[in-house]
């Protein structure tokens, strides 16, 4: 089945679960996300200011639409802690119907 809503997933990490949780619930109730999957135990590697970082932190996947994203891009970076937070976007090809109908309903 092909998307013909623009469905997408969003990808972001967190410092903590608190953190992640707490923005997962918020884009949630603001209806910019039909849900959030929280994962612990990500391991980040990456340079920062020139110095190489070995973080714990914690991955999240949000399904939504594609008109939603620009607004869920802002409201991640006003809550969360980091600097630069990881947002990134991949767009679902398809899928469960009933599924990506109900991530339309959520999201309206």
């Amino acid at each position: 089945m092909t998307s013909e809503n623009n469905y997408v997933s969003v990808y972001l990490t967190a410092e903590s679960e608190d953190v992640a949780v707490h923005i997962s619930t918020s884009l949630v109730k603001e209806r910019l996300v039909a849900c959030a999957n929280v994962s612990t135990g990500t391991r980040s590697i990456y340079e920062w200011e020139g110095i190489i970082q070995l973080e714990n932190e914690v991955a999240v996947v949000m399904k939504t639409t594609a008109n939603k994203v620009e607004k869920l891009v802002e409201r991640v970076k006003e809550m969360h802690s980091y600097e630069v937070p990881c947002i990134t976007v991949t767009d679902i090809i398809g899928g469960n119907p009933d599924y990506l109908a109900w991530v339309s309903k959520q999201t309206s």
